[in-house]
């Protein structure tokens, strides 16, 4: 276990992103620490052995800094000292796993991620007008969530059909002209194959899928550098709970998906439709890596509403959830649905209107039943709109399907 202490003060020394090395959170005192290139991909051959955390189980501590006893849970690689704050990071768990490959340095402070966050809710079409002065930002300090990567040579055979469209022209018996669209089909058959790498998947378990498959495509392949241990000071990271082999098959079917999608695109470029019967792969070469990648993972509160998002510690993009003004959404939908009906009645004038063989004349009766139809299609439209966006934009369920935002909760009371 090591603890990063500053030497001129004794304060708790933390990886700072600006100035590229350990900074001291009492004094301000830094200490370069010089980066170097990430390791490459790995032989197949040479996976490593996935390591139960029945063998790193729970442990009660001495705090090197100020001697309280603290918790470190079986699978914790770096944390804070939830009495001084010191930084430990306990190098030797990580390195019996299995050492990364690459880090991505935090470049992104709290005190900005608070920050962004604000810019970031308060700027939506539908956000509250006061969401970035009042919206309450909570958030833990930079987690690494620990990626397999994987590259691999793959071969696809395929069979199917391509549909290609052509236009009919005929008369009717009254001399009125119809054109419809024909699809002829043709079988399509070949062999395609090519080099894949950067299919990453998350390496803890606990983590939302979707969450985490942001962090990796959201962070830039010329940030990772060699892990050192510096790089965890002040942040959370822990050693990975998925097999690598599990995630083998994760990627390989993302893979799968790649080459598919496009060969599916270069058909298009003969075909109007294309339809697969079969899609057979075979995957040689493989090879594999093990990235770390930081995320601040943030709980954002607002008028009794609860928003969870993750902010890259790279980057500083965002993704989550949001406060969203109904009011916003009402007024917008109302005026696109009588934007809608105006048009409507332009284009079809007998909705509104009754017609004889010498005039046509405004009629509040049929008037009354499209707008009545048009209203209860209105208002079901409406109601699957503000049901989507408490599902998806408010987060309503995100504390009961996401065990791990209780755990984030309690880290940040």
């Amino acid at each position: 276990m090591k603890l990063y202490s500053c030497h001129a003060c004794g304060g708790s020394m933390e990886w700072d992103g600006a100035s590229g090395g350990l900074k001291c959170s009492n004094c301000g005192t830094t200490v370069k620490v010089e980066d170097t290139e990430a390791l490459g991909y790995h032989p197949y051959e040479t996976l490593p052995e996935f390591t139960s955390l029945q063998d790193f189980p729970e442990q009660v501590i001495q705090c090197p800094g100020c001697g309280a006893e603290i918790k470190a849970d079986a699978k914790t690689v770096s944390m804070g000292c939830p009495y001084c704050g010191a930084s430990l990071v306990f190098d030797d768990r990580q390195l019996y796993f299995a050492k990364p490959d690459g880090v991505a340095p935090v470049m992104i402070s709290g005190d900005k991620v608070r920050q962004l966050v604000k810019e970031w809710c308060g700027r939506h079409m539908f956000a509250p007008n006061l969401a970035s002065k009042h919206l309450e930002v909570k958030f833990v300090s930079p987690q690494y969530i620990p990626f397999w990567v994987f590259r691999a040579h793959v071969r696809g055979e395929y069979s199917g059909r391509g549909g290609k469209d052509r236009t009919v022209t005929r008369k009717n018996d009254d001399g009125t002209t119809v054109t419809r669209t024909v699809t002829d089909w043709y079988p399509i058959h070949g062999t395609v194959s090519d080099d894949l790498e950067n299919f990453g998947v998350s390496a803890d378990e606990n983590i939302n899928k979707e969450y985490a498959d942001f962090l990796f495509d959201s962070t830039p392949d010329d940030a990772f550098a060699e892990w050192k241990p510096e790089y965890f000071a002040g942040s959370y990271s822990f050693i990975p709970t998925v097999p690598v082999e599990d995630a083998e098959e994760q990627a390989k079917d993302d893979m799968k998906s790649e080459l598919e999608s496009r060969t599916e695109s270069e058909l298009r470029n003969q075909y109007d439709h294309v339809e697969f019967s079969s899609f057979d792969v075979e995957y040689s070469d493989m090879a594999w890596l093990l990235d770390q990648i930081p995320g601040y993972f943030v709980i954002c509160r607002y008028h009794g509403g609860i928003y969870v998002d993750v902010v890259n510690g790279v980057t500083g993009e965002i993704h989550g959830t949001y406060p969203v003004s109904f009011l916003k959404v009402a007024i917008a939908f109302i005026l696109a649905a009588a934007a809608s009906f105006a048009a409507f009645a332009f284009f079809v004038p007998e909705s509104v209107s009754v017609c004889t063989n010498e005039s046509c004349r405004f009629s509040w009766g049929v008037f009354g039943t499209s707008a009545a139809i048009f209203g209860v299609i209105a208002l079901i439209v409406y109601v699957c709109i503000h049901l989507w966006l408490k599902g998806r934009v408010l987060g309503r369920d995100e504390l009961q399907k996401n065990p791990w935002l209780a755990e984030i909760i309690e880290k940040i009371k």
